[in-house]
C-alpha cells in the first residue's frame, strides 16, 4: 500500500510538475511585449550594395564640396519598401527614421566600417503612418517630408491633401515608438489650412526643415517665373504666423528636401531632369541670416551631381554633426517604385568645418509660443 501511495505521489508529482511548466512557458509567451511582435510584423529584408560616387572612375571621393565616405544600392523582395522621400538620421549616426510616398515610416540601421565609411544597412521596419482619430478623422496620404522638433517630436508634410502632421514618438530617437503614434494636428500657424488650399495637386511641400528658433521653413515644388528668375514658394512656419517667401532656383530644378547645418545655415537638395541633361541633382547652401519673410532668397552652390556621378530620382537629405566636429551629409533616393528606378543611399562630409549655433536647432516649444 505505501508503495501504491508513493508511486501515486510520483505521478501526480510528475503531472503536476509537467502541468506548472506548461503554465509558465505559456505565461512567459503571453507576457512577451506586444512590441516585439509589432516589430515581427513590420520587419522587412533589404539588400545592399556598395556603389562608388562616380561610374567611371572609382577612384574619385569627391564632388564639389563634398567627401564620398560611401553609399548603397538597396533591394529587398517587400513591395512596400521604396519611394523614400525624406529622413532623419540620430546623432550618432546609427539609425534612420524616414517618411514613404505610400505614406509608411521607415526604420533602419546604418552600419559602418572602422573608417566611418557606410558599408550596409539593416534592421529595417516599415509600418503605416497612422493618420487623424475621432470627430476630426482625416486620411493624409503622400507624405513627402519630415522634420525633428524638440524632445520626441516629428513634424511630417502630406500632398493627399496639402496638410501637415506631428507625431510623438515615446522617446527622443526611438523611431520604432512612432509607429504606434497617432497623428496630431498643427494649430501653431492658423492660416496654414488656406495657403496649402492654393498649391496644385503633386507640387506641394516638398522639402521641411526646423530654424535655430523653433520655427519652420517650408519649400513647395512649385515654381514661377519672375523677372526672368525661377522661383519655388516657400513659407516660414511658427509663432502663429505663415509668413511666405521666395526661394530662387534655375529652369527644370526643383527643391526636394531641406536641413539644418549645425550653425543654423540651411542646406537644400535640388533635382533635375531633362533631356537635354538627364537625370541631375545639387545641393546648394542657404545663409541663416538670408532666411527673411518676405525675401528672395537664393543660395550657394556647392556640389552638383550629373552623369557620371551615381544618381537617381534624388529626394531626400538629412544632416548630422559626427563627434569630431565634422558636418556628415546624407542624401537617399524614391525610385517612385519603378523597376526601373534604383533606392541609393549616399553618405558625404562637408570639406570645411561648420560651428554650431549657440541655439538649438530643434524646438517645438518655441513654434507653439504663439505670435511673438
Amino acid at each position: 500500500m505505501a508503495r501504491l501511495y508513493k508511486k501515486q505521489i510520483n505521478f501526480y508529482g510528475i503531472v503536476i510538475l509537467f502541468v506548472t511548466s506548461v503554465m509558465t512557458v505559456a505565461h512567459a509567451d503571453s507576457a512577451k511585449p506586444v512590441q516585439d511582435k509589432k516589430q515581427s510584423e513590420s520587419a522587412i529584408v533589404l539588400s545592399a550594395t556598395s556603389i562608388p560616387l562616380n561610374h567611371k572612375d572609382a577612384s574619385i571621393t569627391a564632388v564639389g564640396s563634398l567627401h564620398y565616405l560611401g553609399g548603397l544600392k538597396i533591394t529587398s523582395p517587400n513591395r512596400q519598401f521604396g519611394g523614400i522621400s525624406s529622413f532623419v538620421v540620430s546623432p550618432d549616426g546609427r539609425q534612420l527614421l524616414g517618411v514613404s510616398d505610400s505614406s509608411r515610416w521607415f526604420v533602419a540601421d546604418m552600419i559602418y566600417n572602422d573608417n566611418n565609411h557606410l558599408i550596409d544597412i539593416k534592421n529595417a521596419h516599415m509600418a503605416p503612418i497612422k493618420n487623424l482619430d475621432g470627430p476630426q478623422k482625416s486620411n493624409a496620404l503622400d507624405a513627402e517630408a519630415i522634420t525633428a522638433v524638440d524632445g520626441a517630436g516629428f513634424v511630417v508634410s502630406f500632398e493627399s491633401p496639402h496638410t501637415l502632421r506631428y507625431f510623438q514618438a515615446s522617446r527622443p530617437f526611438e523611431y520604432n515608438s512612432l509607429f504606434s503614434a497617432v497623428a496630431q494636428k498643427v494649430n501653431f500657424a492658423p492660416e496654414l489650412p488656406r495657403t496649402y488650399a492654393s498649391l496644385p495637386k503633386n507640387l506641394g511641400i516638398e522639402a521641411l526643415t526646423t530654424l535655430p528658433d523653433g520655427r519652420m521653413l517650408a519649400l513647395s515644388e512649385e515654381t514661377t517665373v519672375n523677372g526672368g528668375i525661377e522661383q519655388a514658394r516657400g513659407w516660414i512656419i511658427g509663432h502663429g504666423k505663415i509668413e511666405p517667401l521666395r526661394y530662387e532656383t534655375s529652369t527644370s530644378y526643383r527643391p526636394t528636401d531641406m536641413a539644418t547645418l549645425p550653425n543654423g545655415d540651411i542646406l537644400v537638395l535640388e533635382r533635375h531632369f531633362s533631356l537635354a541633361k538627364g537625370m541631375a541633382a545639387r545641393l546648394t547652401r542657404l545663409p541663416a541670416l538670408s532666411i527673411k519673410a518676405g525675401q528672395s532668397v537664393k543660395g550657394k552652390i556647392i556640389a552638383d551631381l550629373a552623369f557620371p556621378f551615381n544618381l537617381d530620382n534624388m529626394e531626400a537629405l538629412a544632416v548630422r554633426q559626427n563627434d569630431l566636429g565634422e558636418t556628415i551629409i546624407y542624401i537617399m533616393s524614391d525610385n517612385n517604385y519603378n523597376r526601373l528606378q534604383r533606392n541609393i543611399l549616399m553618405m558625404f562630409k562637408i570639406a570645411a568645418p561648420i560651428k554650431k549655433a549657440a541655439d538649438n536647432i530643434n524646438g517645438l516649444n518655441r513654434i507653439l509660443a504663439g505670435s511673438n
